[in-house]
């Protein structure tokens, strides 16, 4: 797609795709969902996404029992002093299908949309991904990362494994290649690795969590100051579901 598709025809898009779901002959199946959430750092695969500060977030699902859904995302960013980025809004839609208890897969188009003064990023990325039993594998593919013209890939793959009663031992590790990885700017080689391992509750309808992040950048390419801080961290998070 055209990488300078505008805002006012995303939202048209938008519109279009809710539109659709809402009058779709299923969506008196379907089911209207929000989360919105509080962290200590917004990590975007194992870089900070707020200048190593807090995260506020939100997000609301629509999806049907044919199994198509559309939504939207959004959280506060902070690119530096001397760009005026300050707001990211995700909308996407894609498709669920459930094979059996077990195993289901999912595929979802994405637009990444960032608001500010300065603001020229927003750029469109697509995932495939199946779940079984606890595990899952997800491949995501953008042709023009943050309006770069460079490809991103990304290959992920977690693990959740409840080992008490309302509580899960997390794992996460992810792959990073593609142009934007190999960009002499970055400094990150030809692909690197983000990952994590943390833990998971509910208390009295809120999620907690708690985790180790880090990534295997070389030493001399970590960013250590807090603007794109790629150090590890642990990272805290609380979030409420409607």
């Amino acid at each position: 797609m055209d990488k300078y598709f505008n805002k006012n025809k995303l939202a048209q898009l938008t519109g279009i795709l809710l539109t659709g779901a809402l009058l779709s002959p299923l969506a008196n199946a379907g089911e209207l969902t929000g989360e919105v959430g509080v962290a200590n750092d917004y990590r975007f695969r194992g870089i900070s996404q707020t200048d190593s500060s807090l995260q506020v977030s939100g997000g609301i699902d629509y999806s049907t029992d044919s199994g198509f859904f559309v939504g939207a995302w959004a959280s506060n960013v902070d690119f530096g002093e001397e760009d005026g980025t300050n707001i990211e809004l995700d909308v996407y839609a894609g498709y669920y299908h459930e094979v059996n208890d077990d195993l289901s897969f999912d595929v979802t188009l994405y637009r990444y949309n960032y608001f500010g003064e300065t603001s020229d990023y927003d750029y469109y990325e697509a995932s495939i991904g199946a779940d079984f039993s606890g595990l899952r594998i997800a491949y995501w593919y953008t042709n023009d990362y943050s309006g770069s013209d460079y490809d991103y890939q990304y290959l992920e793959m977690n693990y959740s494994w409840e080992f008490a009663e309302n509580w899960s031992l997390d794992l996460h590790v992810g792959n990073n290649f593609g142009d934007a990885v190999e960009d002499e700017e970055f400094g990150f080689g030809d692909r690197f690795i983000d990952y994590s391992i943390g833990v998971s509750t509910e208390v009295a309808g809120f999620g907690l969590s708690l985790a180790w992040l880090d990534t295997n950048i070389p030493s001399y390419a970590t960013i250590k100051d807090d603007l794109f801080n790629s150090e590890g961290t642990v990272l805290a998070s609380v979030s409420y579901a409607f």
